[in-house]
């Protein structure tokens, strides 16, 4: 494998209530990559509503420009994560064992459940994936959730609770900058350690920030 190089995976959703949000989620985006332009990494980038649709694959991050996102129709999350795995590994695999990536970065952003995949598309194959991925290739999966327990909908597809994290919709444009301390973290850390990278307490709080003064934060109803 080539050490250090990293194959940093991004799967978005674009559905329709990602729209109030599009902006700053892809500054945030933005943020991600213009903070390790330094580092060795190929960026593959996917989004997804009511279908599948892959945007690049490979690009070296110093060839990253603008990311895009145009919310409509609904989430087909679990149809478009399967395709993507598949691709990405595929790819991975035809490679020649010298150019291999030595790290992989998978990340699921959305902001809504599943409601869109094709009947051929289940959690229980989604689950088997990301464990495959996970355990037999080092994998490092990451979830990032708004209006939602993020938590809890990641195990439920197979992603460790440490790796998945809340946000607020009013934090969309911090996702890029805890998601580009990762990417420092794997590149810093040996192999052998992948699987020690996730959200900390820090990210919780920052993601999870609500930055007005409602009704709801007075009254303490904080996710």
């Amino acid at each position: 494998m080539k050490a250090n190089l990293i194959s940093m995976n991004i799967l978005v959703d674009s559905s329709g209530s990602m729209e109030s949000i599009a902006a700053d989620m892809v500054g945030g985006l933005n943020t991600l990559v213009d903070e390790n332009r330094e580092l060795d990494v190929l960026v593959t980038y996917s989004i997804f509503a009511d279908a599948y649709q892959p945007i690049f694959a490979e690009k070296p991050i110093t060839k990253v420009e603008q990311f895009q996102l145009r919310p409509s129709g609904c989430t087909a999350l679990i149809e478009s994560a399967c395709k993507m795995i598949d691709e990405v590994g595929a790819r991975l695999t035809a490679k020649p064992e010298e150019e291999r990536p030595e790290k992989v970065m998978f990340v699921i952003v959305t902001d809504g459940e599943e409601n869109a995949s094709a009947p051929g598309y289940t959690k229980e194959q989604l689950v088997a994936k990301i464990k495959e991925q996970t355990e037999v290739y080092n994998w490092v999966f990451l979830y990032l959730g708004a209006d939602q327990d993020a938590i809890s909908v990641a195990q439920s597809i197979g992603i460790a609770p440490d790796k998945a994290a809340y946000y607020n919709r009013k934090a969309a444009r911090k996702t890029g900058g805890a998601l580009a301390e990762k990417m420092r973290m794997m590149h810093a850390a040996p192999a052998t350690m992948m699987q020690n990278i996730g959200f900390n307490e820090k990210d919780r709080e920052e993601l999870g920030e609500v930055e007005d003064t409602s009704a709801s934060k007075k009254k303490g109803w904080w996710r």
